[in-house]
């Protein structure tokens, strides 16, 4: 394959468009008219429960729910033309009931867009997506995919994006390929459950189509732009290629912050993809903007950064669409498509050389190598890398633990370490072989800080003596901008089951909750009925709240958290969504209103600095 190098050229969008019209308010006859249909969908979907149907029945329960959330929000009739949308969203899941019972799933088989769904590990919700399939295409061979993130829809749903997808007009923009197109829990960047969203969506058109993983293609607008650059330099090793028009590539001068405390300055760096820009390094890119559009800037930071880095020999295109605001131009895409795929044809060259650079032990994997643990988190790690007949050899800064895919010799930081190595890990300044890493460290999945709780399975622990006001806002800004149901459980409740599986979310005080109280003496922070001691910092736990996020002393592979949900909330969904970046780190003491008094990050061996 030929190493390309990064050129700057002038030359199918969704866009973000503000709800023009007052919603709609269905009359009674009309709500009556939906109520009546979802009773019957929900009736045949009772059946078909009962007769197991496996993943087939989320891909009729998904009507269902977008019927089901609208009715809940009715806030979301944008405008009268989604009463029709839902009254055909229902007739659509009516007609797939049907065909289930029958033992025909027309859609199963059929070309042109399709809708599916998943059930999410996050919190056990539908989560609709949709494929489009040109009708030409070989089903019997491995197929490139092109994973497809929309922008950010003032207007979407379940009913618009169902309604948009089963609309026969929409013809395949491309008749070589399929395509993915990400609900991604509506707008939220393909941050947190939505980034997870992503992976949930891919792994479940894995499953059900012949796909090619060395053509799987991502791409993206807009907020999708954003998305693209987040998940593309985030993951560089799980794309073939990755498209990035418009969007965002950093948060303080995107979003207009200043003066933010360290403990949030120090979080910008899990989501600010411009600090991940040498991972272009490892897969081709395009990087795209409209000559008159803001958003050009998110390309132009990757570019100016790259030209910093001094990397050599990347695959990349830089895209600019004369006298265009945003939106593509049609032939800034024509030069787009042609340079990926100049990149897709003819099988995969080997990674002989990677070039990765994180801040998280979140985003640490690349292709063959694995960050495991690093020396201060939020703060550049790096690692150059490269295979040869003589085994492995690594350079790293900022890196205390790494791992191989397979057992080599290993030469790292100009030190040779005896014997063949998968795990090493460095000891005051020198490399040894190690055994895989444990014990109680920041690494993969947990590192924090509070809000990466929410990207994989959790359960919500209330008081037995009733509801607590922080959970219950928590749950209704999830079901309202996350677009699912949060599991809830009393203390009294909760099984090993659901220590195992899930992180747990303690709502309450050591007093009330049985949980926190149990968990409570094996925090580095002290939490009693009368103070709440951080270091030699006290605070009356009379007047004040403790929220932090920790290894779960009852199960060390999970999270256990106190008193928070996400850090952020309506305010910042309903602006941009650069605004979703995480308030309080690992740990912060409340007072009685709810503002933080004091908050920090623990190390990188969860103790306070």
């Amino acid at each position: 394959m030929r190493l390309l190098p990064i050129f700057l050229f002038v030359g199918l969008s969704l866009t973000a468009q503000a709800p023009k019209d007052t919603p709609y308010v269905p009359t009674a006859e009309e709500r009556a008219e939906i109520q009546s249909k979802l009773a019957e969908l929900d009736r045949q979907i009772s059946t078909l429960r009962d007769t197991k149907h496996g993943t087939l029945l989320a891909d009729v329960e998904v009507y269902s729910k977008a019927a089901s959330w609208i009715m809940r929000f009715p806030e979301e009739f944008f405008n009268k033309n989604y009463l029709g949308h839902t009254l055909f969203v229902l007739d659509r899941g009516l007609q797939r009931a049907r065909q289930l019972a029958a033992g025909n799933p027309e859609w199963t088989h059929k070309s042109g867009h399709i809708v599916h769904a998943y059930r999410s590990r996050v919190d056990g919700s539908l989560q609709p997506y949709a494929v489009v399939v040109p009708k030409d295409l070989p089903r019997g061979k491995p197929a490139r995919l092109d994973v497809v993130l929309h922008g950010r829809g003032a207007t979407l749903n379940e009913i618009s994006f169902i309604q948009a997808h089963e609309n026969p007009k929409n013809a395949p923009a491309y008749n070589d390929r399929i395509e993915l197109h990400v609900f991604g829990r509506t707008n939220n960047a393909y941050r947190w459950s939505g980034e997870t969203d992503v992976f949930e969506a891919l792994a479940s058109v894995e499953s059900r189509y012949k796909i090619d993983p060395a053509r799987t293609v991502l791409r993206g607008f807009s907020m999708g732009g954003a998305g693209t650059w987040h998940m593309g330099l985030h993951h560089p090793s799980r794309w073939a290629a990755m498209e990035a028009g418009a969007g965002f590539s950093e948060t303080r001068n995107y979003a207009s912050l200043t003066d933010l405390p360290p403990y949030q300055a120090e979080t910008l760096t899990i989501y600010d993809a411009v600090e991940y820009s040498a991972n272009a390094f490892n897969l081709p890119i395009v990087g795209y903007g409209g000559e008159l559009d803001r958003q050009l800037q998110a390309s132009t930071n990757i570019k100016e950064r790259l030209v910093k880095e001094g990397l050599k020999d990347l695959r990349a295109m830089f895209l600019i669409g004369p006298k265009t605001e945003h939106k593509w131009h049609p032939d800034s895409k024509a030069e787009s498509d042609a340079f990926l795929d100049a990149h897709l044809h003819g099988p995969p060259s080997p990674r002989k050389q990677l070039r990765f650079v994180t801040f998280t032990t979140r985003y640490n994997q690349c292709d063959w190598l694995t960050i495991d643990a690093l020396d201060n988190h939020y703060q550049r790690a790096d690692v150059t890398a490269g295979k040869g007949p003589g085994g492995v050899w690594l350079q790293t800064h900022n890196v205390a633990y790494l791992s191989l895919s397979e057992p080599a010799q290993v030469s790292i930081d100009g030190q040779q370490i005896p014997g063949a190595v998968q795990h090493m890990e460095k000891r005051k300044g020198k490399w040894v072989s190690s055994s895989p890493l444990t014990g109680l460290r920041k690494r993969h999945g947990l590192q924090g800080p509070i809000d990466d709780a929410f990207m994989d399975s959790f359960l919500c622990v209330r008081p037995s003596n009733g509801p607590d006001p922080r959970l219950e806002r928590f749950s209704q800004e999830f079901a309202k901008w996350l677009r699912g149901d949060i599991r809830i459980a009393a203390d009294t409740e909760v099984t090993n089951d659901h220590i195992r599986d899930h992180h747990l979310i303690l709502f309450g005080t050591p007093e009330n909750n049985a949980l926190i109280r149990k968990v409570a003496g094996k925090l580095p922070i002290q939490w009693s009925k009368s103070h709440i001691r951080v270091g030699l910092r006290n605070f009356d736990a009379r007047t004040h709240t403790l929220a932090m996020i920790y290894p779960n002393p009852l199960n060390p592979e999970r999270y256990v958290v106190l008193n928070s949900g996400h850090t952020f909330g309506e305010k910042e969904f309903r602006g941009t969504n650069a605004l979703l970046f995480p308030r309080l780190g690992d740990w912060a003491v409340l007072d009685a209103n709810g503002n933080t008094v004091a908050a920090g990050l623990f190390d990188d061996f969860w103790q306070l600095h």
